[in-house]
């Protein structure tokens, strides 16, 4: 176990290399929040990596098959994916929920997701294609319905986190990383309130004008809403191919001919 004020760090292996690169980077973590936010992460908290996910017991009771870490009430933060290499990558996500979980900041899932992938700089090839064949054939899910996304199985969960992460992205991209303190509030104002006053839109038309810039985004995606159509023409364009190609060396065997039927004859050169 590594103990450095309010923070206690431990791993079933006893891993002290990882414990110290994980202070580091909580250390780190706690200068960004109050710079960018206006937060701290200043209460007790317990980080726990497990490289054996068996020995972790009834504390992940509930948590989905695939993931990686959770936050809990920001005072524990456990990390179990097998992923080890991205295990400081996801520690990084996980903090920033327990920043909010400590400061009792109170923002819809798609937000707390999309900003926790943010911060990390969490966002794969999967997510992307997965965004782009959902908005071609209409299957977004509403951001609302992200509110129970620890439900979802790992190919809606990827979704559902592809998506959080580029609906906050647009909304940075419209408004600036200086919004972010006014949303991240813990006070009276209730959430839909605060984000109206500060963006200027609702958030149902926020997320109008985010589908919006989805079509625009992903319109060669849309070919994939025929797969019929490209399975039907496969086999004609098979056949084509194996034609030219045939055509292509009856045509070469016939100028081989020609060329042998010519005698050989001396050349002269003035």
């Amino acid at each position: 176990m590594l103990k450095s004020g309010h923070l206690s760090l431990m791993s079933d292996r006893g891993d002290s290399t990882l414990l110290r690169s994980a202070l580091g980077l909580i250390r780190e973590e706690q200068q960004y929040y109050q710079a960018l936010f206006g937060l701290n992460l200043d209460k007790e908290l317990e980080v726990r990596f497990y490289y054996n996910p068996d020995k972790v017991g009834s504390r992940l009771h509930r948590v989905p098959y695939w993931s990686a870490g959770i936050a809990r009430a920001g005072s524990e933060i456990f990390i179990y994916g097998r992923n080890r290499n991205q295990w400081l990558s996801t520690l990084k996500h996980e903090l920033f929920h327990a920043l909010l979980g400590q400061n009792e900041v109170s923002i819809p899932v798609w937000l707390n997701e999309g900003l926790a992938q943010w911060h990390a700089s969490q966002m794969d090839w999967g997510g992307f294609m997965a965004l782009g064949t959902a908005t071609a054939r209409g299957n977004l899910i509403p951001l609302v319905d992200l509110d129970v996304i620890l439900s979802f199985n790992h190919k809606r969960a990827n979704l559902a986190y592809a998506q959080a992460l580029d609906a906050t992205r647009f909304l940075l991209k419209r408004h600036g990383e200086s919004i972010l303190p006014y949303l991240l509030r813990a006070d009276e104002l209730g959430f839909r309130e605060r984000f109206k006053a500060e963006a200027g839109v609702d958030l149902i038309n926020f997320e109008i004008a985010w589908r919006e810039k989805l079509e625009q985004q992903f319109w060669f995606f849309k070919i994939s809403r025929i797969p019929g159509v490209l399975w039907a023409v496969s086999p004609l364009i098979v056949v084509l191919a194996w034609y030219l190609k045939r055509r292509r060396g009856k045509k070469k065997l016939e100028e081989w001919d020609q060329e042998e039927s010519v005698q050989d004859e001396p050349k002269y050169f003035a």
